[in-house]
């Protein structure tokens, strides 16, 4: 399964992202080969509906999970369309973190 992890910067020691629609990059992971890529968040800058072309954009990823630190209400609305799971951490991780709980 590919996992999206909404992340403030592109490597492993940085944090989860409290923003979905707004982080700078995507983490993604595949629970299978353990292997992980960065993305740019190629929306981020956009002035309206950034949550949910961010949702549409990871959707053409064929992720099965995302984890952000927060969704709106929208958003939660394309991922439960798509049938793609939502994760909110508890506490702030980096991306190492929630990688190794995931393996």
């Amino acid at each position: 399964m590919i996992i999206a992890i909404a992340a403030n910067e592109n490597h492993l020691n940085a944090l989860v992202d409290p923003h979905f629609g707004r982080c700078d990059w995507f983490c993604l992971f595949d629970s299978e080969t353990h292997k992980n890529s960065f993305i740019e968040n190629p929306v981020r800058h956009h002035q309206e509906m950034v949550g949910c072309d961010a949702a549409e954009f990871l959707v053409t990823k064929n992720i099965g999970m995302v984890i952000a630190g927060r969704f709106g209400s929208k958003v939660v609305d394309v991922f439960r369309k798509n049938n793609i799971q939502i994760i909110i951490p508890e506490t702030q991780q980096s991306l190492k973190e929630i990688i190794n709980q995931i393996k």
